[in-house]
């Protein structure tokens, strides 16, 4: 049985949540690091919007048959809408953007611990 089916779809939504995040953490980095570049405006997207847009598969190619080959994950991240923003880094914003992020990361990698957890108390009989 796989995975998905084993807990709902949960399991995928938050292996997606994960990969935002990643990806987010490494465009906050990729800010600071830029701070006093000239010219460099702050980058960032909507993990709220992205997460929409992965839990309804836009952006991403379906299977078709089932000998074709599964497609990278990280396929979703090319759809991201980035901000706007034309504004200049402040390092007390990215910080604190780097930190929730960091939070929501262990969060959701926590969720997946717990439903693991479960599943191996379910599979060893309560402990028996």
């Amino acid at each position: 049985m796989p995975i998905n089916k084993l807990f709902g779809g949960s399991m995928r939504n938050m292996e997606q949540a994960l990969n935002l995040r990643s990806e987010r953490q490494g465009l906050i980095q990729s800010n600071i690091a830029n701070m006093e570049t000239p010219g460099y405006t702050v980058q960032d997207f909507s993990f709220a919007k992205a997460m929409e847009t992965a839990t309804r598969n836009q952006g991403t190619l379906s299977k078709t048959h089932r000998k074709h080959i599964d497609l990278d994950p990280v396929a979703v991240t090319q759809s991201l809408e980035f901000s706007r923003e034309k504004r200049p880094v402040d390092l007390d914003e990215e910080m604190v953007k780097l930190s929730e992020n960091q939070l929501m990361y262990e969060a959701a990698a926590g969720m997946i611990g717990k439903k693991m957890d479960g599943l191996k108390y379910a599979i060893d009989e309560g402990g028996k």
